[in-house]
């Protein structure tokens, strides 16, 4: 094997670690709180509105973030500001192991903060700039399933390590470190945003703030159309997935398992390894049949998932087809692999790392799928502590899954709006010439 080659392949291996440890940690730092939701509950005495409202209000947080670490990748490269967003997140998450019993709202300080460093979209940024228009929808969706990754690993550590204390759980953060040192000096720059700054330093170009750009002019409708479509997207995701593990164990409680709390866990470890396996297949998909024809077709496994849901939890009780529903449910999970190679080729060198990072953020930080949900079952079930939930375990499991409905209609506008998105017409990404795309 000749020496470029090689090093050609040790340049791939990089850059996708570095996206996927990113991701990754996103996952598995913000699934946490929703693993040890019980746990938290307890150990601050507050009720599922306010644990809800703790997981959204992290997400809200990582708009500010993108536009802070959007603005660092476009102006100073993907490099820089991928590795000092990972550091942020793994440090302040590790910090909320540090507070006491009666500090609730300095720990949904600490998960705001912490929500500040985001990385998605500078993930997304680097690896679309790297791979080739027919290999980048299945590099997306491999990294993408990382963030399954770091939900299996966060029920992993909350199987084993939980019962000494949720404290543990966090400190376990910090494991990116080890990482970034790496990252730091063998992580090569995009070759795409080089040469465009560059060419830009060359021509003198007046660097503009990014946030702007992409909600004026001609980026405006594009911006709007798809964090409509986005929002969507994840307000199905977290009306379903914030509150699936509490879920879970109370319909594992209804049929009479001696640990509910353990059974929730491994069936979530099942749905996330049929989530990993969905997103690399949908991403493979788009390549080869389009983005936004995949994005549909995985849609719909979302709306008959819902629809079974719906039906067997409040019509037809039916356990075993709830699992069913559960399953379909996942397996539309696929279509968030599309997402960030999709925006990658709508947008300009200059601004892409911004607008994958912000519409990624608002669409997820607007969804409130956990505190919408906690509300709702809060309302409806007349048992107010985990105990007395637990021992009532059907009137729980449908109070907390009618407000996981949500999902059903989130997934309709889904449908609705992709009409209203264009496809790519040229996927190749260059530094500076502009993306062509088809009418919506």
């Amino acid at each position: 094997m000749s020496e470029s080659k090689s090093n050609s392949k040790w340049i791939v291996l990089v850059i996708i670690l570095a996206a996927m440890i990113a991701w990754m940690h996103d996952g598995y730092s913000l699934v946490l709180i929703s693993l040890l939701a019980n746990d938290l509950k307890a150990y601050f005495a507050v009720n599922d509105a306010a644990i809800g409202l703790v997981i959204s209000l992290q997400f809200v947080c990582t708009v500010p973030g993108a536009i802070l670490f959007g603005e660092l990748g476009d102006r100073f490269g993907r490099k820089k500001a991928l590795i000092i967003s990972i550091a942020w997140d793994a440090i302040f998450s590790s910090l909320t192991s540090l507070v006491p019993p009666n500090g609730f709202i300095l720990f949904a300080v600490l998960r705001m903060v912490s929500g500040l460093g985001v990385s998605w979209g500078i993930s997304f940024s680097l690896i679309s700039e790297h791979f080739s228009p027919k290999k980048r929808g299945a590099a997306g969706g491999l990294v993408h399933s990382t963030f399954v990754v770091g939900y299996i690993a966060a029920i992993i550590v909350t199987l084993l390590i939980a019962p000494f204390g949720w404290q543990f759980c966090f400190i376990t953060s910090l494991f990116p470190i080890p990482f970034l040192i790496l990252f730091w000096f063998a992580l090569p720059e995009s070759e795409i945003w080089s040469e465009y700054d560059k060419i830009t330093k060359e021509k003198k170009v007046k660097q503009k703030l990014r946030v702007k750009e992409i909600f004026s002019g001609k980026w405006l409708k594009l911006t709007l159309s798809l964090i409509i479509l986005f929002w969507l997207c994840e307000t199905a995701y977290h009306t379903l997935v914030d509150f699936a593990p509490v879920f879970f164990e109370y319909l594992f409680a209804h049929l009479g398992y001696s640990n509910p709390a353990n059974s929730s866990l491994m069936f979530m470890l099942v749905l996330m390894l049929i989530a990993a396996f969905v997103l690399i297949g949908f991403g493979s998909l788009s390549d080869f049949i389009g983005r936004k024809k995949a994005f549909l077709i995985d849609n719909i496994f979302g709306i008959v998932g819902g629809s079974l849901f719906a039906i067997f939890l409040l019509i037809i009780f039916d356990s075993s087809m709830i699992l069913v529903a559960a399953i379909f449910i996942t397996v539309s999970f696929g279509l968030h692999g599309i997402f960030g190679v999709w925006s990658s080729e709508l947008y300009d060198t200059e601004v892409r790392a911004s607008a994958n990072s912000i519409i990624f953020s608002i669409a997820r930080g607007a969804s409130f799928g956990g505190f919408l949900v906690g509300l709702i079952s809060d309302s409806l079930n007349p048992y107010t502590t985990t105990a007395e939930r637990l021992a009532n375990p059907l009137i729980s499991l449908q109070a907390l899954g009618t407000g996981m409905l949500l999902c059903l209609l989130a997934y309709i506008g889904v449908f609705i709006v992709l009409f209203f998105v264009p496809e790519p017409k040229d996927k190749i990404i260059t530094a500076i010439k502009k993306p062509k795309i088809l009418e919506s």
